[in-house]
């Protein structure tokens, strides 16, 4: 268990309304003053879905004298505190889960699979199809979210529920129809976070669902912000991936002057992956998942091609110049290698797979 300091939290304050630092800190402190005071003239501190704090006036103390006999001490102020009753449930692994089960149109069976995976620990809420389902996102914010299989646009409801810092840590689980290939990429397409294809046995979506409400509920307490999606080699898609990426930098609390940094590292190495790696192949994917956690963004570009040797060129990139490296690459009859530069350049950490077709780029959200 972490223990947080009031820099900290004035730290963490700070990244999630991109504030500077001293500002969240003097106003946390000034804050924790002002609850002191009103605590000490006796009124009760109320922080609505939190905790509501109050001192109250205990028993007198009996203690005994030199004479052996009793005197009564004044009554010791206590504390009184209290927690919300959802957030104490919730802290206490008590709390009942909401899930959210969209379906393209209710029927016989609908009712069946909601009764499954209804239990002592979660309700279900069933809603119609994808515009339905994410308007009950926004209002609600479930734990889970079940896409049954036949929508028309599930990708729809993903990108909505994750492409949102405030909601992406609501697991996701689809379901597929038995033919359907889920290599088959059309455009960008954010993706759940688990999937099941027809047919299976209801105690395996139970056993499934479960699962991810367990993973979520621990992954809470480390990362903000998590998507996970795949595009077509196509000029279009490609696009469209940068213009998202931008609307999630916007979100993770970095400087403007970081965001903009990582943003033309993604950049770089999505077009890698779609030039080198899949050759402008459309049938091949480009495949990027993106994490923030407290310090740091995270984010890997994977594509389907078959890699390279990466060591040449990040030997070359650490400590070379960039435009003579590259200059010498394409005399000795090689080519590129200024990206894999200007990448190194822009992020704090960049690292290969073995293979060559994975890069993963680190950036903190504060100077370290």
């Amino acid at each position: 268990m972490k223990s947080l300091s009031t820099p900290e939290l004035a730290q963490r304050v700070a990244q999630e309304l991109n504030q500077p630092e001293p500002q969240a800190r003097a106003v946390l402190d000034r804050a924790i003053e002002v609850m002191k005071k009103e605590l000490q003239r006796g009124n009760k501190i109320e922080l609505p879905t939190f905790l509501t704090v109050q001192l109250k006036a205990g028993q007198p103390v009996a203690a005994k004298s030199a004479a052996d006999s009793n005197i009564h001490l004044p009554a010791v102020r206590r504390v009184q505190m209290e927690l919300d009753e959802d957030l104490r449930k919730k802290l206490e692994g008590t709390g009942v889960y909401q899930i959210l089960l969209v379906v393209p149109k209710k029927n016989f069976f609908t009712g069946v699979m909601a009764a499954r995976l209804t239990s002592p620990r979660s309700e279900v809420t069933v809603v119609q199809g994808e515009d339905e389902a994410v308007a009950s996102v926004k209002q609600a914010s479930p734990d889970l979210v079940v896409l049954d299989v036949g929508l028309a646009e599930p990708s729809k409801v993903c990108e909505a529920v994750k492409k949102s810092k405030e909601s992406s840590m609501i697991a996701m689980v689809r379901i597929y129809a038995e033919d359907e290939d889920r290599k088959n990429i059309k455009g960008l397409e954010v993706l759940c976070d688990e999937s099941i294809s027809e047919p299976f046995e209801l105690s395996e979506l139970v056993r499934l669902s479960e699962a991810e409400l367990a993973r979520f509920a621990e992954e809470r307490n480390y990362f903000d912000h998590q998507i996970h999606f795949k595009l077509q080699t196509k000029e279009g898609c490609i696009e469209r991936c940068n213009e998202l990426f931008g609307q999630l930098l916007e979100q993770s609390g970095m400087p403007e002057e970081n965001r903009e940094a990582l943003a033309i590292a993604f950049r770089e190495a999505v077009d890698n992956g779609a030039r080198h790696g899949n050759k402008y192949n459309e049938t091949r994917n480009v495949d990027v998942q993106y994490f923030v956690d407290r310090e740091k963004v995270t984010v890997s570009v994977t594509d389907d091609g078959e890699g390279f040797d990466t060591e040449i060129y990040l030997s070359r990139g650490v400590g070379g110049n960039p435009v003579e490296a590259a200059r010498e690459r394409n005399q000795a009859g090689g080519a590129g290698g200024l990206g894999i530069m200007l990448m190194l350049r822009c992020v704090d950490k960049l690292e290969y797979n073995y293979a060559g077709n994975k890069i993963t780029l680190t950036k903190f959200i504060r100077r370290q």
